[in-house]
């Protein structure tokens, strides 16, 4: 039985771009997925089987007999476009599309115990006011760090942890709505972010080797209400090697934080209205 065609939503904090990119999308699956669409099957490969899949270079051939790609080439990128906009993936996320031998999946064919638990990076990609990048993870049991994916969703107030860009659903997500983040420096060259929860024992330390990029997220979570709060050592170094007020930050009268160098260049007066 042909099960239901899976239906992107169509959301205001999505790119027009991207928004033309799934309306294609979805044109192409209701076609792939009726009568004479690609064939989907249970598939083995090295003793395995795997559930309800297609193979990549047979959706080319389709693409190429079906009059949607004049050459593979660009049945390879249709089928990026259906990658990208989260309707099929590699059945164990290890590859982008390619006209190969490999085993593809359908999302509404995933089994209960494999559905999805979250957007892919590949899908987070095209929404509005998301930020993507590769940072460290205190590694509980072992010395060093271990790096992963994050993405940052401006519209949920959620962090999501993949382990490679390419996976199809998080490993792991953080609600950030009244969190605080507190950035620090550590030896070794490494800048860090340590996500202070309410209500969590444990908190999230994440880091990077570059200074820039921890300036990145920090403005980026400032952006959507979380609170930056300074460690005592990071205070006192940004005291002590500060050359101008304008490399400071302080809450203005709503309570967010503002960096004072957007006053830069302007005649600023600054009150201690605690002693008034």
């Amino acid at each position: 039985t042909m099960s239901k065609t899976l239906h992107r939503p169509i959301s205001a904090k999505l790119t027009k771009e991207r928004i033309q990119a799934i309306r294609e999308a979805d044109s192409l699956v209701k076609r792939l997925r009726s009568a004479g669409g690609v064939s989907v099957r249970d598939r083995s490969y090295h003793l395995k089987v795997y559930k309800s899949c297609f193979v990549a270079s047979e959706l080319v051939d389709w693409f190429v007999a079906n009059g949607d790609a004049q050459t593979r080439q660009r049945g390879v990128e249709l089928g990026q476009l259906l990658v990208d906009t989260d309707y099929i993936h590699h059945v164990v996320d290890e590859h982008n599309f390619e006209d190969q031998y490999l085993f593809f999946r359908f999302r509404q064919d995933e089994s209960p115990e494999q559905c999805l638990q979250g957007p892919s990076v590949m899908y987070m990609r095209g929404e509005d006011g998301v930020m993507i990048g590769r940072l460290g993870v205190k590694r509980p049991l072992f010395p060093g760090w271990a790096n992963y994916v994050f993405a940052l969703s401006s519209a949920t107030k959620m962090l999501f942890q993949f382990q490679t860009e390419l996976d199809s659903s998080p490993m792991c997500s953080y609600s950030l709505v009244g969190c605080q983040v507190q950035p620090n420096f550590q030896a070794n060259n490494i800048h860090t972010l340590t996500f202070l929860r309410p209500n969590k024992d444990k908190s999230l330390v994440l880091c990077t080797h570059d200074k820039a990029v921890q300036t990145e997220w920090i403005q980026k979570l400032e952006s959507i209400g979380v609170e930056v709060v300074m460690s005592q050592s990071e205070g006192t170094a940004i005291a002590k090697n500060a050359s101008s007020v304008f490399q400071f930050r302080a809450k203005d009268i709503n309570g967010n934080v503002v960096t004072l160098d957007k006053y830069t260049g302007h005649v600023t007066l600054i009150v201690n209205v605690a002693s008034l």
